[in-house]
């Protein structure tokens, strides 16, 4: 934020973290029944929840690009990666199972949500000997779950940037959905004032702590997340590698193109966005971090 953007007040913020935590244990509600939903019944609750989220924080969302249809099976989208809020911004528009390390699952109140909703958890303290033999079961695991007609949420990156810069994509966790022949629906991220400026009040950077990211964005007046689709790429018999590097490329290219259609789901009217060159990683503390897989 700066001076063209100044915090809110501080009595507008508390208001806002006080709605937050109420609509934390609504979640925590809904996380008993979840299990029990069937697959509409699941993507519906987690569409509406999350897009309660960012009306807490004052989010618009907007799309570019068709979306990946449902009745088509399961597909894997990948996505840059910015900040912890980039799971329900997906969420938002379309409900998938994200990937996370297994130490979320411990933690008080979040490591239940996460678990709850389906998460797929991985191991990461394992020995280096026994990281081929976690990836390949992860791999079976995902696997699966892309024949089941299941979308799973991947950020490759395995870490978070500023949103200056797309990170460079690690291709262990694409190759289940070659095995499969599944849809790679790469999906550009990037959160932006209301003049279209880059804001990096969203950014989770660094050494921040969750606490400290949430109160910044509560004091963040507000917020658009652009979300683009880019076309879907097959998957039959490539390179896991390649389609890596095509997948980066093309969400590179994606926020360099913005502003060609724009559908406003909530928020403000959509506006013309400046071209961007896309930063620099980060440890991510909510998501795995992928560079314990190979390359």
């Amino acid at each position: 934020m700066d001076k063209k953007n100044p915090p809110l007040n501080i009595l507008v913020s508390v208001l806002r973290a006080s709605r937050l935590a109420v609509h934390l244990l609504y979640g925590m509600l809904l996380a008993i029944i979840y299990p029990y939903l069937n697959q509409t019944g699941q993507r519906r609750t987690m569409k509406i929840w999350s897009r309660q989220l960012l009306g807490i924080f004052n989010i618009g969302l907007q799309i570019e690009g068709p979306q990946p249809g449902r009745g088509e099976g399961g597909c894997l989208i990948v996505a840059n990666h910015i900040s912890w809020l980039d799971i329900f911004v997906l969420n938002a528009i379309h409900p998938v199972r994200f990937i996370a390390k297994s130490e979320v699952r411990a933690w008080p109140f979040i490591g239940w949500l996460c678990q709850r909703s389906g998460t797929i958890f991985i191991d990461r303290a394992m020995r280096p000997k026994s990281t081929h033999q976690n990836s390949s079961l992860v791999n079976q695991h995902v696997g699966r779950l892309l024949k089941q007609g299941t979308c799973i949420g991947l950020f490759p990156e395995g870490t978070t940037t500023d949103g200056k810069q797309v990170g460079h994509f690690h291709s262990a966790l694409i190759q289940p959905a070659i095995e499969t022949e599944t849809r790679l629906c790469p999906i550009a991220l990037r959160y932006q004032d209301q003049d279209g400026e880059l804001e990096i009040a969203a950014a989770f950077v660094g050494d921040m702590t969750l606490a400290q990211s949430i109160w910044q964005i509560l004091r963040c007046p507000h917020l658009n997340a652009l979300v683009v689709f880019t076309p879907v790429l097959l998957t039959a018999n490539a390179n896991r590698r390649v389609l890596a590097r095509t997948a980066q490329a093309a969400i590179t290219q994606g926020l360099q193109t913005i502003g060609i259609t724009r559908q406003t789901v909530t928020g403000h009217e959509a506006r013309p966005f400046p071209q961007i060159i896309l930063s620099s990683q980060s440890a991510y503390r909510l998501l795995i971090d992928l560079n314990q897989f190979p390359k």
